[in-house]
């Protein structure tokens, strides 16, 4: 019993850690060019690298105490499965995600306050940052909300309807992170997150999930600097 709360503590700990972390970089990712010299960009790139060492560090202790899921990562004791079948789900979650945003551009009216935040950064941040918001976001996000959630909140996968749960859940949280205002926007951005939970479980390794991620705000931001 003392070990199960020590765990619980344990976890509640990590979650509550990454989550500052990436509040902080969240910061970072948010400065302007004008007040932004190369050197303090190259710094601030350094500086994220660190936190993003540290998250990942976190989620890799969180493994070692609790991964019923038989989670790999890359440790010399459960390295990831580069198969064609893991590279293939990590293309259709991305194919699943666009279609999804495509869907939604035809079927709801306005902008995502997630995508409109971004887009109006977007031309006023230093090129570092830019490289920052689409390639680094993607795995602060992957590591927080799908690596450290799954082995936290649902440590033991022993029913089909836990998995069903967790993937509902956990697309929930997603669509609340980067749509709080509830609407339309957070069920798409609640889809997309059980998207990346699929594609995660699947493949049990968090690099065909940022991959999917990465993929799409990649599309996304190519789209919109036309």
């Amino acid at each position: 019993m003392k070990k199960k709360i020590l765990d619980k503590s344990i976890g509640i700990g990590q979650m509550i850690v990454t989550f500052l972390i990436y509040a902080v970089v969240q910061g970072l990712f948010m400065i302007r060019a004008k007040q932004l010299s190369w050197v303090a960009a190259i710094f601030i790139f350094g500086l994220t690298v660190a936190l993003l060492s540290l998250t990942y560090g976190i989620y890799q202790r969180r493994l070692n105490q609790v991964n019923d899921w038989h989670f790999t990562s890359y440790n010399k004791t459960r390295m990831p499965r580069f198969t064609l079948k893991n590279w293939s789900l990590a293309f259709l979650g991305f194919l699943v995600i666009c279609i999804l945003q495509i869907l939604a551009g035809f079927l709801i009216k306005g902008e995502a306050t997630n995508q409109a935040n971004i887009a109006a950064h977007q031309q006023q941040l230093n090129p570092i940052i830019n490289v920052m918001l689409i390639a680094i976001g993607p795995l602060f996000e992957e590591i927080i909300f799908r690596g450290i959630f799954f082995n936290w909140f649902f440590s033991k996968p022993n029913r089909k309807s836990t998995v069903y749960l967790a993937v509902l859940v956990n697309g929930i949280v997603f669509g609340l992170i980067h749509e709080p205002q509830i609407d339309l926007y957070t069920i798409l951005y609640s889809l997309c997150g059980s998207v990346l939970a699929l594609v995660y479980l699947e493949t049990k390794d968090l690099t065909f999930s940022y991959v999917s991620h990465l993929g799409n705000n990649l599309a996304v931001f190519l789209i919109s600097s036309l």
